[in-house]
């Protein structure tokens, strides 16, 4: 099985991970990293050994696309997964959904576990985690961001950054367009189950729905920057997500809707024809955010707000992706999310938080603003949003206007990367400081690296950026979290 270079060095951490003891790591692959050809190799070198692995999906839709990548490799595998034509419970490797792990009282015995996505920590992994203490549980995800993800795995393995994939083409490189969005300011929060919390959905479709000139601007803002584009879109409602479709076709742009009430074959029909280039936009509110996998797209359009990191994070990798022929990607930002978040590509875990407060929300509501009241031709009552008492609705063209609003290309501040030699200089420099011994540098790198400073030549420093103090705290943070766990 052939591995890239940022592979096999994410094996070699994970394995001096478990030869450290920590029987529970997590390993930080971005967009694009391969981390299923990862763990195919990973279980493959375990059945060689004689043990026992199992790969536990946080969805059924999952399943069959690590069982496609593992028979692609020539892996001995079953399924567990209802009564899945694939059911082999002799074959050394298991892919299992965790919905069927929840609802079995009994598994087989396996001796490795690799978590799918694990950033969502379920209730049925912890059961499985503390069943099989003495087996090692690896998780695997691009986005490792959520409250007490810390509690449950207890080393964080970072092999390659986003950045650093860009640099060796294996990620697509995105130009960021961003302007006017929605207001939020008025919008409550709501708790997520990887803990924090996001607008409230039924809220934030509301006040999306509402803004009569957002979906008009959309569209004069793709037609400038990505006209001709397989392109998908992210709403805060399916109503505005078919509203967008409905004025984008009337414009005379092919775009569908899709959603999970449709029947999956349906959806199948309409991921092939999209990728297929049969009509170009494909909206959603959802769908697409985790597990979707097109390649060929090379444009977003994100008309969600959200607080979430995780949420923000996937939806930027659908179109990471490289492909024959993709050059760039295009991110039309009309919901705020990068002014809030940042680059997509620019943001790397240092830790995994280790917090067990829950999300308490206070009054997050301001003094209502006055809203826009509308006339209605049929009873004419005031009213206001889209519909009328009587019945009444707004025609999509009357409501969805453009006020011209243009979105600007976003542009990064020029930052000047720290060399391996300016980390070990200003880590030894700490270590001076601080009077520990020579040694504690070296450590530090390796925690930082994944090796020894074997080669590296310390740069002369005489002061500490802010990015090597920040991970230096973040270390201290872990080992006194870790103490007093013990």
């Amino acid at each position: 099985m052939h591995l890239r270079p940022h592979q096999e060095k994410a094996v070699e951490m994970l394995r001096d991970s478990l030869r450290r003891g920590k029987t529970r790591p997590i390993l930080a692959a971005p967009c694009s990293f391969g981390k299923t050809i990862t763990a195919a190799f990973l279980l493959s070198e375990a059945a060689k050994k004689g043990k026992r692995g199992i790969f536990i999906c946080d969805r059924i839709k999952l399943v069959q696309q690590a069982l496609d990548a593992f028979d692609n490799e020539g892996l001995d595998v079953g399924v567990m997964q209802g009564s899945h034509e694939r059911t082999n419970y002799r074959a050394p490797i298991q892919i299992a959904s965790i919905q069927t792990i929840a609802r079995r009282k009994h598994l087989p015995e396996f001796d490795f576990a690799i978590v799918d996505e694990a950033h969502v920590h379920y209730k049925a992994t912890q059961f499985a985690m503390d069943r099989y203490t003495a087996v090692p549980f690896i998780g695997l995800t691009a986005t490792p961001y959520s409250k007490g993800l810390g509690l449950a795995y207890n080393d964080l393995v970072c092999p390659i950054s986003p950045t650093e994939l860009l640099q060796g083409g294996y990620l697509t490189p995105v130009t960021y367009y961003g302007g006017a969005s929605v207001d939020v300011s008025q919008i409550k929060g709501r708790a997520l189950k990887t803990g924090g919390s996001d607008y409230d959905p039924i809220a934030l479709g509301k006040a999306t729905e509402d803004d009569q000139t957002l979906v008009g601007d959309i569209i004069a803002n793709w037609l400038k920057h990505a006209e001709g584009r397989q392109t998908i879109a992210f709403s805060p409602s399916i109503k505005h997500s078919r509203d967008m479709v409905d004025q984008f076709n009337a414009a005379g742009i092919p775009a569908v809707h899709i959603d999970g009430y449709m029947d999956d074959e349906e959806r199948q029909v309409i991921y092939r024809a999209h990728d297929e280039g049969e009509f170009l936009i494909l909206s959603c509110s959802r769908l697409l955010n985790v597990g979707y996998d097109a390649p060929k797209v090379s444009c977003l359009i994100d008309c969600f707000p959200t607080k979430s990191l995780i949420a923000y994070v996937q939806r930027a990798g659908r179109i990471m992706r490289t492909a024959e022929g993709k050059k760039d990607a295009i991110y039309l930002d009309h919901a705020g999310n990068v002014a809030r978040h940042g680059f997509a590509e620019d943001i790397e875990p240092e830790s995994l938080d280790t917090s067990e407060k829950g999300f308490a929300e206070k009054n997050q509501v301001k003094d209502k603003k006055e809203k826009k009241t509308h006339d209605c031709p049929q009873c004419y009552r005031k009213f206001v949003g889209m519909r009328c008492a009587c019945g009444y609705t707004h025609p999509i063209k009357d409501r969805l206007e453009t006020d011209g609003s243009e979105l600007k290309r976003l542009e990064k501040v020029k930052k000047i990367p720290l060399s391996r030699g300016d980390w070990y200089g200003q880590l030894a420099l700490y270590a001076h400081y601080q009077g520990y011994k020579r040694g504690w540098a070296a450590h530090q790198y390796r925690q930082k690296f994944g090796a020894w400073p074997e080669r590296i030549t310390p740069s002369s420093c005489n002061d500490i950026s802010p990015e090597v103090m920040g991970f230096i705290k973040h270390q201290q943070i872990r080992r006194a979290n870790a103490r007093r766990r013990a």
